[in-house]
């Protein structure tokens, strides 16, 4: 049998400890450590999950520590320099999204010696239903698509520093460019808007290919405390003779009691004790490379850079546009 992925997961935020707790129930993997800035942070999860280790410095902890692969979920700022740490190591790295705050920084990553052992969290292309409605898409093309992505208002007090593009439209951004397999669009352009505070809390986009096809996207804070905790996601396509709709979030399972709720929200669960849903497939995915197989296509540092200018041009062009 293949032995286990030894893996560290460095983050022990929201998104960290998703991974980690993932990771800590799949029994092809075994979560070695948890790092954070907080040593407190990593101590509480470490326990949680019977986790031995924990650490604050990457360098030192990995001179002393024999691993496979690390999970990167720290501030985005943060991440192409805790990856090329990982990388001159010898590691596999699973880098959060977005892979870094602008191009050039992901340009430079992609001239590590180590590159290819890099790979994007790029989470929903590992859904259930996205999967096979890219594989259709890509057979079949398409004519119109329109991928939205709401989420609660309180986002804005959580994230004030955030942009819906950057945060949450940009999961539509890649499963779009898996749909066109990489080809850029001809034309990019987004709108913004912003709450009575000031802060943004709309986002519009439509690209277009010099063959016709048009994708719009929406990805709005607006969602009432009423709704969803989650929001809702829905990807919807039109192509020649067929149509395509896609509801990830929340899933149609719904409980009502003495209110509606949706007790599957993101596809992220359990099953008999172990850990099922797109956050499962993306870490064996993960784990895959760590044991020498390449990174899935959509999650490559080169697939990261191609979403992130497009991110920049959409981000610049719903500044001028406001």
């Amino acid at each position: 049998m293949q032995q286990h992925a030894r893996i560290a997961v460095l983050g022990a935020g929201q998104f960290g400890t998703l991974h980690a707790r993932t990771l800590a129930g799949l029994p092809e993997a075994e979560l070695v450590a948890i790092g954070d800035a907080v040593p407190q942070r990593a101590q509480t999860l470490a326990t949680e999950l019977g986790v031995k280790s924990t650490f604050t410095d990457p360098k030192e902890f990995l001179k002393s520590t024999f691993l496979d692969g690390i999970v990167i979920a720290t501030r985005t700022d943060t991440h192409v320099t805790l990856a090329q740490v990982a990388l001159d190591a010898g590691l596999a790295v699973l880098i959060e999204k977005p892979v870094a705050e602008h191009s050039k920084d992901i340009s430079q990553l992609l001239q590590h010696p180590n590159a290819h052992r890099a790979m994007a969290g790029h989470i929903c292309l590992f859904h259930s239903l996205i999967g096979p409605l890219l594989q259709r898409v890509q057979k079949e093309n398409f004519r119109t698509a329109h991928l939205v992505r709401h989420r609660p208002s309180w986002m804005c007090e959580r994230f004030p520093e955030e942009h819906p593009i950057r945060m949450t439209m940009v999961h539509d951004l890649y499963v779009l460019a898996q749909m066109v397999q990489g080809e850029e669009p001809v034309q990019m352009e987004a709108r913004q808007a912003k709450n009575a505070k000031g802060q943004i809390d709309c986002s519009w986009a439509t690209l277009r290919w010099r063959d016709g096809r048009v994708a719009t996207l929406q990805s709005h804070w607006l969602v009432p405390p009423g709704g969803p905790e989650d929001g809702w996601d829905r990807t919807e396509i039109f192509g020649n003779q067929y149509h395509a709709v896609v509801d990830t979030n929340p899933a149609p399972l719904v409980w009502t009691g003495e209110k509606v709720d949706w007790p599957q929200a993101l596809e992220i669960g359990e099953i008999a004790g172990r850990p099922v849903g797109m956050l499962a497939e993306e870490l064996r995915s993960f784990i895959a490379l760590c044991q020498g197989q390449s990174a899935p296509s959509g999650c490559r540092l080169e697939d990261a850079l191609q979403l992130q200018q497009w991110m920049e041009t959409l981000l610049a062009s719903a500044a001028g546009r406001e």
